[in-house]
């Protein structure tokens, strides 16, 4: 008689499915995150590159990846995004405080996340284009930022439309005077319609708009925030390895990128209200020296005198944040509550698991789908560490229980099984 995996998921485990991300990518913020994988990076990301980029006036921090098992994979993604979303919750009170800032001192900061995937086809100003589009966007548990800040303008001058537009454009002249005018149109949307109607009118920009005037739409996120009293903007840039990796971008071209960097940190409005965080590792960072040097940016190396300025994450380490990792994971997808969070996988599945991944989180978490698949359609009351080593070095013939012989799994799994 076959086994029905999922079947075996929900009565045996109590999952609603496998909760493990097959490719082991991360493909939206909502995903699970528990700073617990990663506790100490974590409060070094929140204390070096925000807090520290506050009192010190740094404009370029860096989050790297390095380790044993290649540049990616680390989990940067996930930390810059959750980081992002966390800041902007309650416009940074909570992080700065965690991180050590004193009461007195808190100053309303905000976020945005993006990433340099479709450098190849656009540029940095599209990548920031959609970081804008991003602070417009609906969350599921939260307020877009765009309307955090509609909100604390509408308190002060009343939720009139040519009041609120007055006081974007008043900001916009105190913060970059002489600069060119922001765009009417987004004035236009903001004011009256908020996130929703911005969002909508964001949408109607075409590539050559996101191309050509990309820094425009900046302007006009950082105009609404100094509206707002929020003079801290954090741009989270994930994946800078693709200016770096991409073979169609040729050297004038990544140069330029990169010079387009140096522009924002030397001119009005961004110098000391905008601060990049970009994510680093090895490859990345052989390639960009010479450009980074040329243009004179803030030093990138994981060096003893650069320790304010950069974090590094190293994967995981013990069978403690692989725990942690998998029980997030398996959290958000248990039909009830279990006595063993970390069911069904037994402890000495772990070391396992952090083996054949070298630590990097998302190689772990497309192992740990692969592995819980196999447990399901063998029915498999429990994971242990036998059966997981063995499944990885190919011991386990087949996933089919129908056809399983028994010299696939060890004694202590047959054991199990016949026990129930």
């Amino acid at each position: 008689m076959s086994i029905d995996p999922y079947t075996h998921m929900e009565e045996a485990w109590k999952l609603e499915g496998n909760p493990f991300p097959p490719e082991g990518i991360r493909h939206s913020a909502d995903e699970p995150f528990s700073p617990e994988v990663f506790p100490e990076e974590t409060a070094d990301f929140y204390r070096k590159l925000v807090r520290g980029a506050i009192l010190g006036s740094k404009g370029i921090g860096f989050l790297w990846s390095q380790g044993v098992g290649g540049d990616t994979g680390y989990g940067k993604t996930t930390l810059m995004q959750n980081a992002s979303r966390e800041i902007n919750r309650d416009l940074g009170a909570s992080v700065l405080q965690s991180a050590g800032m004193r009461a007195d001192r808190l100053v309303p900061i905000a976020s945005v996340y993006t990433n340099l995937n479709n450098l190849n086809a656009t540029g940095l100003y599209p990548v920031l284009f959609d970081g804008v589009a991003e602070a417009a966007t609906p969350l599921p548990n939260d307020t877009p930022l765009f309307d955090k800040a509609r909100e604390i303008i509408a308190d002060r001058v009343g939720d009139d439309a040519g009041k609120i537009a007055a006081e974007v454009t008043a900001a916009r002249l105190r913060t970059a005077p002489g600069a060119v005018p922001l765009r009417p149109e987004l004035i236009s949307a903001f004011s009256s319609g908020g996130a929703g109607a911005l969002l909508t009118q964001l949408s109607t920009a075409s590539q050559a708009t996101r191309l050509r005037n990309g820094l425009q739409y900046l302007d006009f996120l950082l105009a609404v925030l100094a509206a707002a009293g929020i003079d801290h903007l954090f741009v989270f840039v994930d994946q800078l390895e693709d200016l770096a990796t991409n073979k169609s971008i040729n050297s004038a071209k990544r140069s330029r990128e990169i010079g387009r960097i140096r522009d924002l940190l030397e001119g009005g409005p961004y110098v000391g209200r905008i601060h990049f965080v970009f994510t680093f590792h090895n490859t990345a960072g052989q390639l960009l020296e010479r450009y980074w040097e040329i243009n004179r940016l803030p030093r990138f190396e994981i060096a003893p005198d650069n320790t304010a300025s950069v974090v590094v994450l190293r994967g995981l380490s013990n069978d403690d944040q692989v725990a942690e990792l998998l029980k997030v994971y398996m959290s958000d997808k248990r039909l009830e509550g279990v006595e063993d969070d970390l069911l069904p996988f037994e402890p000495d599945s772990l070391a396992v698991l952090r083996d054949v991944s070298r630590g990097r989180v998302g190689i772990l978490l497309g192992k740990a789908h692969e592995l819980l698949s196999a447990g399901g359609e063998l029915g498999l009351p429990r994971i242990g560490g036998s059966f997981a080593r063995n499944y990885f070095e190919g011991a386990v013939g087949s996933t089919d229980a129908t056809s399983t012989d028994s010299e696939t799994l060890v004694s202590s799994d047959i054991d199990d099984i016949l026990l129930g």
